[in-house]
């Protein structure tokens, strides 16, 4: 039987555990790593589902952005 449609809950656990992890945040692609989740997917689930919990963070001139749980979530 297919997965109903909507964002994969278990997905949305992997990523705010691993956020949880590393509270100074991280940058897609290390979350995707560490996820096992395609960076893809990972940016579309922090933009759509997750930016309630979810803060992007601009570090060295703005050119780096990394994102973090915000802090009333950790």
């Amino acid at each position: 039987m297919p997965r109903p449609p909507g964002p994969d809950p278990r997905k949305i656990e992997k990523i705010v555990e691993v956020l949880r992890k590393h509270p100074d945040g991280l940058w897609i692609m290390e979350i995707a790593r560490l996820t096992g989740i395609p960076k893809s997917t990972v940016h579309r689930y922090i933009q759509s589902y997750l930016s309630d919990v979810v803060e992007e963070v601009r570090n060295y001139s703005g050119l780096i952005r990394t994102y973090r749980l915000k802090k009333t979530i950790r």
